[in-house]
């Protein structure tokens, strides 16, 4: 008989090692797709980084990525989406800054910037002031010079709230009043609206004067870009500190140990030549930042905005 109950405890024993055992080996992460929240329309800027992005991240990950539109409200719907999100480390999202500052100070935004738990950025841009290539404006002077001979008559397109702050402090250095017109969704809308003539200007990063460089052409530059050799002979404002920095982030209280994952997975990306390549070609500047620096970054741009 004690062989018998000696026997049965073994067994139950080693069961019960082969189960944690195999619950440990399952725990490894990642070990099924991840969802990448993209909170602006196709064709944008936070499109292009996140299909920039993923192959490399599937290679470095071992797991397919999917990318998911989440649009509306200058990226708050996006941002809410993934602030509602489980923390486990199977939903990012993109970044942007300084328009996720902006956008949470939206009505009903339930997120705050600086409590996601941030992977890390990867490019930045400038602004620039862009026109089609039939319009009257050649030069930026030509531009304020009709804005200040009819206040408030032209029309400038950009995106949501955080284009109206930025416009407006370039308006305000310049010294012209335009009509601001807010996009919803996205750059990959207001680029249609410029091209078909229903706005005089567009508003945004530079990437996409670069990117659209064929069919417009941009007047001027954010100060910040100066020896940055994006868009090399178009004049740079200095007072103007439009800068847009794209990231990844996850929800609040994702695990410390999966978001360093994703960190060494997204560094390795963007250090791909390839990778690289793209984003200098398309007028972006390449950075690395660790999440504690990406964080760092967030708070002193919640900073910046506190009083726009």
């Amino acid at each position: 008989m004690k062989n018998y109950i000696r026997s049965g405890v073994l067994v139950a024993v080693a069961g019960a090692f082969l189960a944690v055992t195999a619950g440990a080996a399952k725990a490894e992460y990642p070990e099924k797709p991840i969802t990448f929240i993209v909170p602006y329309s196709p064709g944008g800027g936070s499109d292009q980084q996140a299909r920039r992005l993923v192959p490399g991240l599937e290679k470095a990950l071992g797991v397919k990525i999917r990318i998911v539109y989440k649009t509306g409200g200058g990226g708050a719907v996006g941002f809410n989406e993934l602030w509602r999100s489980k923390n486990d480390g199977y939903t990012i999202s993109n970044v942007v800054v300084p328009n996720i500052v902006i956008s949470s100070r939206g009505k009903d935004v339930g997120f705050k910037p600086d409590k996601f738990a941030y992977i890390g950025m990867t490019a930045r841009a400038v602004g620039a002031v862009m026109v089609t290539k039939d319009s009257p404006f050649k030069t930026i002077d030509q531009l304020v010079a009709a804005a200040k001979a009819t206040p408030g008559k032209l029309t400038v397109a950009g995106v949501g709230s955080t284009g109206r702050v930025n416009w407006g402090d370039l308006a305000e250095d310049l010294g012209i009043k335009l009509t601001y017109v807010p996009v919803s969704g996205g750059v990959g809308k207001m680029i249609p609206m410029l091209l078909g003539g229903h706005v005089n200007i567009g508003m945004t990063a530079s990437n996409h004067a670069t990117r659209h460089a064929a069919k417009l052409n941009t007047l001027v530059l954010a100060g910040a870009g100066k020896g940055s050799g994006v868009l090399s002979g178009v004049p740079n404002e200095p007072r103007w500190g439009y800068l847009t920095t794209w990231g990844i982030m996850a929800p609040p209280g994702t695990p410390a140990d999966r978001v360093a994952k994703l960190n060494a997975a997204l560094n390795k990306t963007t250090k791909d030549p390839k990778v690289a390549k793209i984003v200098t070609d398309n007028g972006l500047q390449q950075v690395w930042q660790t999440p504690a620096e990406a964080l760092d970054y967030v708070k002193d741009s919640m900073k910046k905005y506190a009083n726009k």
